[in-house]
């Protein structure tokens, strides 16, 4: 529930009830506007019967007893109660409550504009099993880059799978690309040997630096 400000002060709630008593403060503490006077008018007494009538599970008046006690009232019956106050009051009042409301939808807005956050997974790999997905990705990668420079260069596949190969490759071909973020962030504690020509520390320097490859006679860039 949102904070009810008035003047400068907070007002205090208890089940959707505001403090009569510190709207009582806030409005002056005279005596003759206290909120036990409020509630015995006849107008008032009314005004909770409609409220009850249309819905009969609603407690739009509690009063408690003790150091923290209170009268709390719904904000029709806060609004009704800074109207007898006076005018000036219950204009102050309404603006408090349409500035409150604002925020509310203002808030209730912003909630829906933000989109929902990934869900989060935590498991555990061993490393022949992140290594798999290295090598795969990798596969891949030339898989796309071969059937790529074939079609540039010869102008495209003859025969039955032509077409296949080439919805494959629109389907699937930034997909290496994409798998990148999560491949260099779970083979972040793999320090490959770049001076040797093992294949993993070659899979592993592609993953780190996507737009190259080590082959036996070196370094050599792609792009």
């Amino acid at each position: 529930m949102s904070n009810l400000t008035i003047l400068k002060t907070s007002i205090s709630q208890l089940d959707n009830l505001y403090n009569l008593k510190d709207l009582h403060r806030v409005s002056g503490n005279e005596a003759k506007h206290e909120p036990y006077r409020f509630v015995r008018l006849d107008t008032t007494q009314e005004l909770i019967s409609e409220i009850q009538k249309e819905d009969p599970t609603a407690t739009p008046l509690k009063t408690l007893r003790g150091t923290h006690g209170g009268t709390y009232a719904c904000e029709e019956l806060v609004l009704a109660y800074a109207m007898w106050i006076s005018p000036k009051f219950h204009l102050v009042v309404l603006r408090a409550f349409l500035n409150m409301h604002k925020n509310e939808q203002l808030q209730k807005t912003q909630q829906l504009a933000l989109p929902e956050p990934p869900k989060m997974y935590q498991r555990d790999f061993t490393e022949k099993e992140i290594q798999d997905w290295c090598w795969a990705w990798y596969a891949l990668r030339n898989y796309i880059e071969l059937t790529d420079k074939l079609q540039k260069q010869f102008g495209g596949f003859g025969g039955d799978y032509a077409s296949a190969i080439r919805k494959l490759n629109d389907r699937y071909g930034n997909l290496p690309d994409e798998l990148i973020p999560t491949l260099q962030r779970i083979t972040t504690e793999f320090h490959p040997d770049n001076l040797h020509g093992n294949g993993w520390n070659r899979i592993i320097y592609n993953v780190r630096h996507p737009n190259a490859i080590i082959r036996s006679g070196g370094l050599v860039h792609l792009f």
